[in-house]
């Protein structure tokens, strides 16, 4: 391989780190936007309202819980599996993030 074959390559490679860069500064802040929503759906879920309105629910009061297509906030597994998921992935993030920056590790 020559110098100049070597140095072409290594560009593409900046290039494309470029990219991804860029992408991962956008999953920064979605990542800040999904603990801020998660926050939300754990003050509600957690803290009593939840366990409240599904006890008025059960008692006949009438809500509307026609969705998008998604599960219904009401449905008692909806924000539990969302809670669970959004934590798995932080997990997930961190563990990848630790075992890249642990270098004495490598």
């Amino acid at each position: 391989m020559t110098t100049q074959t070597r140095i072409n390559e290594i560009q593409a490679i900046y290039k494309e780190w470029l990219a991804v860069h860029e992408r991962l500064e956008i999953a920064k802040q979605d990542l800040a936007k999904s603990a801020e929503l998660m926050g939300k759906l754990e003050h509600f879920y957690f803290d009593g309202e939840y366990r409240e309105i599904f006890e008025q629910i059960e008692d006949g009061l009438a809500v509307d819980l026609t969705t998008d297509g998604e599960y219904s906030v009401m449905s008692e597994d909806a924000i539990w599996n969302a809670v669970h998921d959004h934590d798995s992935t932080l997990w997930d993030f961190m563990r990848f993030c630790v075992k890249r920056l642990d270098k004495a590790g490598e």
